[in-house]
Formats: structure tokens, sequence, C-alpha cells
């Protein structure tokens, strides 16, 4: 399936989850999502935030893989949107991250997301590491049940420290000359043999398993107008001649539905129970997550010259563009989408402080 996306590349978000063996037979497994800013800067209530690395943050957690059970987790938030300030009343990013420590011991089954969601979702937690967590979870059920299918076909035990399995998700924005914004997504799970049956590299392979989206997404509501996706398998040693499988027309239900809110639980009901697309739902449920990172970069729209229409001298404002930038309430998260932008905290308290200053200073630059 062709990538032949056009526009102005606006961020990257990349997730991976590597699992790994421990000498005591458990799996290590160490989850990283990193927001990659492309252009522009984004005015925060509190600071200018230029592009570059905006989140970068690490689960790693030991899991039994006989019973899919929690026995250890760590979080790590080595690069936050927002630090510790004055006006953040000393509160920042990692403040919520210890709530996750209470799901060591939780199994990783059915009912697990809905604990994570109750544990860690809006107001509770971070949406980045929520997000980073929820791929985790869907990836390590499947990674077991493989890794116990290639046991059977080599008939080999791993060597401690031994990679076992890799997933890895790419989400890309570009803003289109339109106002739209065209996503790509890319998921990949590769599956290892052992390094007893290797002779040479490529042996290594057991599989690579791919599902690939491409979304149009347009303005005003950011609704979803083109949606395509594909799925492959690759396998020595057929790995030129594997073809990409179109499963576009299954996913013809979602055009039409805003991005956000809706069209992750939308996504889950269509395609639950289709074994055959599973991994182009784990890519589909990065769609929305990644669409809020990717309109924070759409700053060029902000600061377009100013334009007076001639029905402004009969009373009417015409369509000039606020001088000072984007308006202030469109700045930051949503409220209540994770513990910095509740209800009533610092940032939000912020935000509505220079809301208010706002109408004086478009005033002033309309003079």
């Amino acid at each position: 399936m062709s990538l032949s996306i056009t526009g102005v590349p606006l961020h990257t978000r990349s997730l991976t989850s590597v699992a790994s063996l421990r000498e005591d037979g458990r799996w290590s497994i160490r989850g990283e999502v990193i927001d990659l800013r492309k252009c522009g800067f984004v005015p925060m209530t509190h600071d200018i935030q230029p592009s570059g690395i905006i989140h970068h943050m690490t689960i790693e957690m030991v899991v039994d893989p006989g019973t899919l059970r929690i026995d250890e987790l760590v979080t790590a938030q080595p690069h936050v949107a927002v630090e510790a300030s004055a006006r953040t009343n000393g509160e920042c990013c990692r403040d919520p991250a210890p709530l996750l420590q209470v799901l060591e011991g939780e199994i990783i089954d059915d009912d697990f997301t809905r604990k994570l969601s109750r544990t860690f979702g809006g107001p509770l937690g971070c949406s980045h590491l929520l997000t980073l967590f929820f791929m985790m979870a869907a990836a390590i059920p499947r990674a077991v049940a493989r890794e116990a299918e290639i046991r059977l076909e080599h008939d080999e035990s791993r060597a401690p420290g031994e990679r076992l399995f890799w997933r890895s998700i790419f989400v890309d924005g570009y803003e289109i000359d339109d106002g739209g914004v065209e996503f790509s997504v890319q998921l990949s799970d590769v599956h290892s043999h052992p390094h007893h049956a290797v002779q040479s590299p490529l042996d290594r392979l057991d599989r690579q398993e791919e599902a690939r989206v491409i979304a149009r997404v347009e303005p005003p509501g950011f609704s979803v107008a083109q949606l395509r996706a594909a799925r492959r398998t690759r396998r020595m040693p057929n790995l030129a001649d594997a073809v990409w499988e179109d499963c576009s027309e299954v996913l013809a239900p979602l055009i039409g539905f805003p991005v956000v809110p809706g069209l992750s639980r939308r996504v889950r009901e269509l395609l639950q129970g289709d074994e055959a697309n599973l991994l182009v739902r784990d890519a589909l449920l990065q769609l929305a997550p990644g669409h809020i990172q990717v309109l924070a970069a759409i700053t060029e729209r902000w600061f377009a010259p100013s334009r007076k229409l001639k029905s402004r001298a009969k009373g009417s404002n015409g369509d000039k563009h606020p001088a000072g930038g984007p308006p202030v309430g469109a700045i930051g998260g949503m409220v209540d989408s994770c513990y910095l932008w509740r209800t009533g905290s610092p940032l939000i308290a912020e935000r509505e402080r220079v809301m208010r200053l706002r109408p004086e200073r478009e005033a002033e630059s309309s003079e």
C-alpha cells in the first residue's frame, strides 16, 4: 500500500513496545512514546513551545507470560510539555504517573483497558502515558500467543536477554492546501526465531505483520472524509512477494464522523471480534490521539496577514484574523483531558485569565 501523501509535514508520533526474556522466564517489556513537532511554534498559556520533541515517556514492565500478570511497573517522563513553574503552582505533567503503580499485580485480560481508564483516564492521569499503555496492552497478549507457537515449532529455548517481539506505530500528519489534514499510520509487529535456530541475520525473522492507514480529515468539524487501510504478513522466503490486502471497504461506516470525540469507540465497535483486522484496529485507534498532537502544529494559519473587508465600513466586523495569533481558548488541552487540564487546575485558571485580556488587545490592534 503506497503512502503517497503531499503537504506540509506537521508532526510525527512514535510508539514502540519491545519484549525480551529475563533469566527467570518472565518478560521485560519497554514501551516508549515520542511526539516530534516538525514546524512552527505553539503559544502556551505561560510560554512559547517551539518545534522539536514535545513528549518523551516510557513504561517498563515485568510480565509473567503464563498468566499475563504485571509483576513490576515503572514509568519515566524525560521530556514533558509542561514543567513545574509559578504559573502552574508547581504542578507538572509528571505528577499523576504514580497512580499507575496500582496496576501492579493486575492481569492484562479483556477487562484491563477498562481498569486502566478508571485508574488513569481523563483528569486523573496523562493522556500520552495512557495511549502508550493502551498500545502495549493490545500488543502483549498477541505476542505471548505467537511466542508459544514459535516454541512449539522450534522446540528450542530462548537465551536470557533475547528479544522476542517488537511493535512500532508511527502516526504522521500533513497540512494540505484546502485546510484539511492527511494522516498516515504505520503499524509493524516483528516476531523472531530463537537465536539457536539462526544461521544468518534474516533467519531471525519469524514474521512481520503490518497494517497501514491513510486518512483525510477536513474542517470545520475535522470529520473523516477519506479512509483507506491495508494489511500484509511477510515471512521468509516470501519477503518480496507478500501483497497488501485492501480492507478499506470494511471501514466505510467510519466516513463522515469526527475524529474527536467518538472515533475510537466506533472503531472498537466496528471491528470487535474481527481477528483478521486486529492490527488495522490497533492502527486506527492511534488516529484520534495522534490527531490531537498534529492539530497543535497547524500554526501558520493563526498568523496569516490581517484582512479588512469593505463590508466592515457598513458595520460588519469583517473577517480580520486575530492579530495575536490563535484564540486563547484553543491553546492547550481540552478541559478534563488530563490532570493538568482538569477543571479548576492552575493551567485552566491561567488560560481564563489570558482570555479575559484578549478582547482588549484585539481592540488595540484594530485601531
